[in-house]
């Protein structure tokens, strides 16, 4: 198997065991401990402490938090996610309170994978579209 291709599995199985299933006990598993989120503007998080704090966050504000993998494009170290994340908003996100509306969105990221594991991530989240299908933001007509 090639390196793209088993970055692409390891890339499969994190949105499932970590993000999907919420099993934060295997984070070491899969992420680096000098891993790097860089969300910017809106967060950067490290290490795993950081990723754990993602998971958590999106679990509590969204407590039906699902990821759905559409399209995987690996080149060496590098893997571009094209993702459908969902979920209903039951606690606060961020400034927000629960709304009990539910968003789906799509979101690209680029993730550089070493030895294995992941150690940096770059993610391009549609926020003004989640923003708009809580409630928090109009649709303009």
């Amino acid at each position: 198997m090639s390196v793209e291709e088993q970055n692409k599995a390891l890339i499969r199985e994190v949105t499932e065991k970590i993000w999907n299933q919420r099993r934060i006990d295997l984070i070491p598993q899969y992420y680096s401990p000098d891993y790097v989120a860089d969300y910017q503007p809106y967060s950067r998080r490290t290490g795993h402490e950081g990723i754990r704090a993602m998971v958590e966050g999106a679990q509590a504000a969204f407590p039906d938090y699902h990821e759905e993998l559409k399209q995987l494009v690996a080149e060496g170290p590098f893997v571009v996610a094209w993702l459908r994340n969902s979920g209903t908003q039951k606690g606060q996100w961020a400034q927000i309170p629960p709304t009990g509306k539910r968003f789906e969105v799509e979101e690209m990221v680029i993730l550089e994978i070493r030895d294995g594991k992941i150690v940096w991530q770059r993610g391009i989240p549609d926020n003004l579209l989640i923003l708009r299908q809580l409630g928090v933001i109009p649709t303009p007509r």
